[in-house]
């Protein structure tokens, strides 16, 4: 029975990942799935219900399977470490008990002085990512997508007007040292526009996707067509009952991955001024070129280059929220 890494390291010898899948090995599974989860490389589990709102629930299932294995290789590359797939030598081993967030991949989260102003919304957005509880990607090769509703590029909140693109498409990474910075930051709308919200596809009402942190788009095709990251996973959406272009405490609240909430874009050639029915609930880039940079990017984070059936993450927040200050 194998009951931690430290034991596998004090007996001199070194494992398998197919040996930690074996029941009696599940606590050493979970430690390894725990560590590599706090270093900000592997993905946790994500979740919530009618009732609350989607975070991460657990940071391991004892299940090292694909995901956990492309996460121990970037934690090898990170650590300048010879990996072979599935094994899990001493030196690995050594280096992933002595790895602390902290040192191994840091994030600035304090305001610095000499900060441009895109990086102080980078840290802004990363503060309130951190005190929610959502999960942050601390490898430079990966990238956090975040979409803010009711904020302008420059970080300052708006009227969120209905039917307006005046939500943010925002794209982190954090540099090596821990600088973080942005390379997407576009226009965009988390809402549905005026055509859907008072012709929605559901008699319930347009949706609306809830605040939160979520794991649920692959990348794929918008109706079979665009190029977009298309719904996989569970999300938490209000649907707009009463048609007044907002989430109300009375609008019906549903979870489920059936709805097509996908993250796409309008038209080439043409940038609409009003969403009109270009969002029946979905996250939409107003410019599809940008749209394009966007997807281009995202498909540069070592997750997705290890399997392209990943699903990526993406954080939805309120341009209003007092953590966002």
């Amino acid at each position: 029975m194998i009951t931690s890494l430290q034991q596998l390291i004090d007996s001199n010898k070194p494992a398998t990942t197919d040996e930690l899948n074996l029941a009696e090995n599940k606590a050493a599974a979970v430690e390894l799935q725990t560590r590599l989860c706090e270093l900000g490389i592997l993905d946790p589990m994500f979740g919530g219900d009618i009732n609350t709102p989607f975070g991460p629930l657990a940071k391991a299932d004892g299940v090292v399977g694909p995901m956990t294995r492309n996460a121990i290789f970037e934690f090898c590359r990170l650590a300048k470490i010879e990996y072979v797939d599935r094994i899990l030598s001493l030196d690995l081993l050594k280096a992933l008990v002595a790895a602390q967030p902290e040192t191994f991949l840091p994030v600035w989260f304090a305001p610095h002085p000499f900060d441009k102003s895109q990086t102080r919304l980078a840290r802004r957005i990363l503060r309130c990512l951190h005190a929610k509880g959502y999960w942050i990607a601390r490898s430079p090769n990966a990238y956090n997508i975040v979409y803010v509703e009711g904020m302008n590029a420059d970080g300052k909140e708006n009227p969120d007007t209905f039917d307006r693109w005046n939500d943010r498409r925002i794209v982190i990474r954090i540099r090596p040292g821990g600088k973080p910075e942005i390379v997407i930051n576009h226009q965009a709308t988390t809402e549905p526009g005026k055509f859907y919200t008072f012709h929605p596809l559901d008699p319930q009402g347009a949706a609306r996707i809830a605040f939160g942190q979520y794991k649920a788009w692959a990348d794929g095709l918008h109706q079979g067509v665009q190029p977009a990251l298309v719904q996989r996973g569970d999300v938490r959406i209000h649907r707009d009952l009463d048609q007044n272009g907002k989430r109300s405490k009375k609008d019906p609240i549903v979870v489920g991955d059936w709805f097509g909430i996908n993250q796409h874009s309008t038209t080439p050639n043409f940038t609409p001024e009003l969403v009109g029915k270009y969002s029946a609930g979905c996250l939409v880039g107003q410019v599809y070129s940008e749209h394009l940079k966007f997807l281009n990017t995202v498909r540069k984070d070592f997750r997705y280059q290890l399997n392209k059936s990943y699903l990526f993450v993406s954080a939805v927040l309120a341009g209003d929220d007092p953590l966002l200050k």
